[in-house]
């Protein structure tokens, strides 16, 4: 059984263009912690880490944690995580999409590649990110879009 979604959520939803029956509620890290079963209080250690470096590892972290709790199974069964096949041929989704540049983001651009020749295609993301269904992918991008920055960007 499907659990009730809330107003926020379905807000979001209408807001991104995503249809809520596809995306599983996840409107934090605190909230996808809840779900993996991860302690939200135990970050990566990154004292030894380069001060440039220290935001991407969090982001990091906290957008794996992230995308499990989005591919958890929609009826609320947490143990049985919808995992998306990276041997297969299936599709799978990224969140894309575009950031512009300033003085603090000084790589603005588009996070994305995609390539194709007749009989194959290659995309050069990592499946701990990309989702079985593009409404999920669009949600992590547009929700979780200031961790995605820290992560891929020096800001």
């Amino acid at each position: 059984m499907q659990q009730q979604k809330s107003k926020e959520f379905l807000r979001l939803c209408k807001k991104y263009g995503v249809n809520p029956d596809n995306v599983n509620e996840v409107l934090s890290f605190e909230a996808a912690c809840k779900i993996t079963g991860d302690d939200p209080k135990k970050l990566p250690i990154v004292s030894g880490i380069a001060l440039r470096h220290r935001k991407r590892i969090i982001a990091d972290h906290k957008l794996t944690v992230i995308a499990e709790a989005l591919k958890t199974d929609l009826t609320g069964k947490t143990k049985e995580r919808i995992d998306v096949d990276y041997t297969s041929s299936d599709w799978k989704y990224f969140a894309r999409f575009l950031v512009k540049a300033n003085k603090d983001k000084r790589s603005g651009s588009g996070l994305s590649y995609y390539d194709s020749d007749h009989w194959t295609s290659h995309s050069y993301v990592g499946v701990r990110l990309c989702f079985n269904n593009s409404d999920t992918a669009i949600f992590f991008g547009k929700h979780f879009q200031k961790l995605h920055e820290d992560h891929h960007l020096y800001t």
